[in-house]
């Protein structure tokens, strides 16, 4: 059996922010469907095959994960060309956050946070080779 991720769903103070940064990295991602659940906007956006269920909660004051408390620190999506997802990116304004960038010949990684002080990381392999494509 191939697993793989279908969505994850993640509670933000706005999905208009989350929606931008996504949809400049993955032009083909859309709204999906959406609505209200108790009192609380929400919106699957994504493709076809995988998406971000997003639940609005606007209450309290953005901050960039730490690593240190529990919850999610990022999301990672493995894109086909980084550098034209990097253009993108920078043409909304984001900026190409310092850590953990490139790491050796099999593999990229780059990592963004949106105004919601969510991190999002967008990773690049240059082979099928599973057993080249992480550093442990």
């Amino acid at each position: 059996m191939n697993a793989y991720l279908e969505h994850a769903n993640i509670t933000v103070p706005s999905i208009d922010e989350a929606t931008r940064i996504l949809g400049a990295a993955f032009p083909d991602f859309r709204v999906r469907g959406g609505g209200e659940f108790r009192g609380r906007r929400w919106v699957h956006f994504g493709n076809d095959t995988t998406y971000m269920a997003l639940n609005e909660y606007p209450e309290g004051e953005a901050k960039r994960p730490d690593y240190s408390h529990y919850g999610v620190n990022h999301i990672g999506f493995v894109v086909q060309q980084l550098d034209e997802l990097d253009q993108r990116l920078k043409e909304k304004g984001y900026e190409l956050l310092p850590e953990f960038q490139e790491e050796g010949e099999f593999r990229r990684r780059h990592y963004y946070s949106d105004g919601n002080g969510m991190e999002w990381e967008f990773i690049e392999y240059s082979t099928d080779d599973s057993s080249k494509r992480n550093n442990y």
